[in-house]
């Protein structure tokens, strides 16, 4: 018997440079979450996990660089019972209307342009 993984995508997310660490992690998680898990019911899991300047280690790893601030503020990872539940996603997600909707509403808190999606095992 072979068990799979649900597929998994990862995205790397920037805040705009205009706003607070904090008002961005409040607009993701209270606007933009709803959103999209409103346009994608197929989607299993939707986890944020915040990269916060405060939370980085600096003096406490010394592998960690000095004084650089990582290049992404959040990475985003959503998860889908099966390739169905993915193509699913990817199906929807090319829906202009879809596209317009989530590309206003990042307009609000993201660096959409520096963006970046991977799936992941």
């Amino acid at each position: 018997m072979i068990i799979r993984d649900m597929p998994k995508l990862i995205a790397l997310i920037c805040k705009k440079p205009s706003i607070s660490e904090g008002d961005f992690k409040s607009y993701y998680e209270n606007n933009h979450v709803p959103l999209i898990e409103n346009l994608f019911p197929s989607l299993k899991g939707y986890k944020r996990t915040y990269l916060l300047e405060s939370n980085m280690l600096n003096d406490s790893l010394p592998l960690e660089s000095e004084g650089i601030k990582s290049q992404y503020d959040v990475i985003t990872e959503l998860t889908f019972d099966d390739e169905q539940a993915l193509n699913e996603f990817f199906e929807r997600g090319a829906n202009e209307e879809v596209v317009q909707a989530i590309r206003e509403d990042e307009a609000n808190f993201l660096d959409g342009e520096q963006t970046i999606m991977y799936r992941v095992d």
